[in-house]
């Protein structure tokens, strides 16, 4: 069982085989697709979060609650 959020994401990725990244920017890095990035500088809800959706650099935001 993961005692903090750095294992819960290592079982996680462990479990699903995607990567659960964070970061500055909009995200241009390959990754599985599947994968879920958040943007700690996102400034609405349309720039927080994104999801890999081809297994390479395509990313696509998805809306968070304010």
């Amino acid at each position: 069982m993961a005692q903090n959020l750095g294992d819960y994401l290592n079982e996680v990725k462990y479990i699903l085989n995607v990567g659960v990244y964070a970061g500055t920017g909009a995200p241009t890095f390959t990754a599985k697709q599947g994968s879920i990035y958040i943007r700690t500088d996102g400034s609405s809800s349309s720039t927080r979060m994104y999801i890999n959706t081809d297994g390479a650099t395509t990313w696509t935001s998805f809306t968070t609650a304010a």
